[in-house]
């Protein structure tokens, strides 16, 4: 008796185990056939591929599932949970009897919710848990196989049809182990499926990511919120999908309500009001609050509905995390009041160790940090020594600079009045740079009032003495000439060889190489590093002669001419 029944389970075994497999596609020889519904379903998920780069929230938002055999490969966040898991049509089970028929039998939700057993009979498990559908197929088994080890458990989650409307509008295919998110990330990111609703990949922020409907085939209607979720992982806001869902994406006025969260927070931005938004709430939208957070402070702005008058609310976190915001409501969330930050100056150049140095702040000196970097090193040459400040223009982005602080300074003018005044302000502008007025060599000699007071960032240059005049121009040989204390401008053209052919010797100039400025020879005292420069004579040709009389004379003419009509005028 036991062998024929033995027999006859194996029978049974091998006749739905070759119904369940043909069914599901197993046999299609072309893996992408029409007649398989699985594969197709597959593969028009697959040709969709979900670019969410630059999508804000969607950018967090898993990508959606895919299967391949009726065994599948759908990805999964863990092991599903019995307790939450929704059986449905076309979840795929394997039944063990054990120590009867030592090979799981595989069975599939049938369409009407039931599974059908051989020998035992159909059991519904439609629309309960995977924990109670598993509890329910065990007890029915064990009434025909009392000896007999039972166990059911899930090989393949379902896959299935869910409606969407307003963006997006259609059916798509879906898994029972896909959450909302998933499915919306894809509509947002298929070009074909916004074109359904009229909705262009432009507008897609322009729909609510906190407020999605979704409707159960029982009626029940859930808020789907994507910031929430993923700001505190609770599902109830990101639930899985089921069969005869009804997802309904809608437009959002943004500037009609929101909530904006900024200060000392995470991630600072305005985000959709919902009714029921309260301070902790706010905070987990920015993912928490930065590590310098003053969580005693917390400021929210509210505008009466005239918009012209303010009111502003004091709270504490942890006693007014429940405090319930409104609709265009400000959390300003303060920092603590930190003067300490990391001030430092760069010293560079002829000290014994160059590098960063901390400072404090409006009071370390350049005395102070000169000691502090070791002192002067011989071949130290204060007269060239600077210090570097940042320009306040600073903060704008170099290649608009120039320009903008053109703009700014010459607003208020009341010089530059023509085409040759505006060219001379904006070459005088170029040269606008971060260098402050000391005199090191003055601060050497204890001159306390070029013991200037240091600022974040500044730049120490000790400079190192070349002993070299650069001398150029109109010279034989142009090049660095050795320096020597005292020499005047002559004795350095003379070492460079002499005047070249054209040089004009009365238009000599000594330029200084700290200041660069500008000095005649018998005005300057020349230092190691500076330049000479000679001039070349500029040649004139008979035509700019003729030209150059021409309008003197005119000039001459024209003043002939009007002193004699004020005589005659006058007779």
């Amino acid at each position: 008796m036991r062998i024929r029944l033995n027999l006859f389970l194996a029978f049974i075994f091998t006749v739905v185990n070759l119904s369940v497999f043909s069914q599901s596609g197993l046999n299609d020889k072309d893996p992408t056939s029409k007649s398989n519904p699985l594969k197709q379903l597959d593969l028009n998920m697959n040709t969709n591929k979900m670019d969410l780069q630059n999508m804000d929230i969607l950018k967090q938002i898993e990508p959606s599932a895919n299967t391949s055999t009726i065994y599948n490969d759908q990805l999964l966040e863990g092991a599903v949970d019995a307790g939450k898991y929704i059986v449905g049509p076309n979840d795929i089970f394997s039944l063990g009897i054990w120590g009867v028929v030592n090979t799981p039998l595989p069975l599939a939700v049938s369409p009407e919710g039931s599974l059908i057993i051989p020998s035992v009979g159909e059991v519904a498990v439609s629309g309960l848990t995977l924990s109670e559908a598993k509890n329910r197929v065990v007890a029915a088994v064990k009434k025909r196989f009392i000896s007999a080890e039972i166990t059911l458990t899930l090989v393949s989650p379902r896959r299935f049809l869910v409606t969407v409307s307003g963006v997006g509008q259609g059916t798509y295919p879906t898994s029972a182990i896909m959450r909302a998110s998933s499915l919306i990330a894809f509509i947002f990111s298929d070009s074909l499926s916004l074109m359904k609703s009229g909705t262009t990949p432009g507008e897609k922020y322009n729909f609510s990511f906190r407020n999605i409907k979704l409707k159960r085939k029982n009626g029940e209607i859930q808020r789907i919120d994507l910031y929430e979720y993923f700001a505190t992982q609770n599902e109830r806001y990101n639930p899985f999908l089921r069969e005869g869902d009804v997802i309904t994406l809608q437009k959002y006025d943004w500037e009609g309500k929101f909530i904006a969260v900024q200060g000392a927070v995470q991630f600072p931005g305005v985000f959709e009001y919902i009714p029921g938004d309260d301070l902790e709430t706010a905070i987990q939208l920015v993912r928490g609050v930065a590590s310098v957070a003053n969580l005693d402070s917390i400021t929210v702005s509210r505008m009466d509905p005239t918009a012209t008058k303010m009111e502003k609310i004091y709270l504490n976190f942890e006693k007014d995390k429940n405090f319930k915001l409104e609709p265009n409501d400000r959390v300003y969330v303060n920092a603590f009041a930190e003067q300490r930050r990391d001030f430092k100056v760069l010293v560079l150049g002829e000290v014994v160790r160059p590098g960063n140095y901390p400072i404090t702040l409006n009071t370390t000196r350049l005395s102070d940090i000169i000691n502090e970097a070791g002192g002067l090193l011989p071949n130290s040459y204060l007269p060239n020594s600077e210090v570097y400040r940042k320009l306040d223009t600073f903060f704008i982005q170099t290649k608009n600079r120039d320009t903008l602080e053109n703009v700014y300074t010459r607003r208020l003018n009341d010089i530059v009045s023509n085409k040759e005044e505006k060219e001379s302000f904006d070459q005088d502008l170029l040269y606008k740079i971060g260098r402050v007025n000391v005199d090191f060599s003055k601060l050497e000699k204890g001159d306390n009032s070029q013991d200037i007071i240091l600022k974040n960032g500044d730049i120490v240059y000790i400079a190192d003495n070349k002993k070299e005049v650069y001398v150029y121009g109109q010279v034989n040989r142009p090049g660095f000439v050795p320096y020597k204390e005292g020499a005047d401008a002559q004795y350095y053209i003379d070492a460079a060889g002499g005047y070249g052919e054209r040089a004009d010797e009365d238009e000599i100039r000594v330029i200084k190489f700290k200041t660069r400025e500008w000095l005649e020879p018998d005005e300057a005292t020349i230092q190691s590093s500076d330049f000479v420069y000679v001039p070349r004579v500029i040649k004139r040709d008979f035509a700019y002669d003729i030209d150059l009389i021409s309008k003197v004379a005119g000039v001459i003419v024209s003043v002939i001419t009007l002193t004699l009509l004020v005589i005659q005028s006058q007779k």
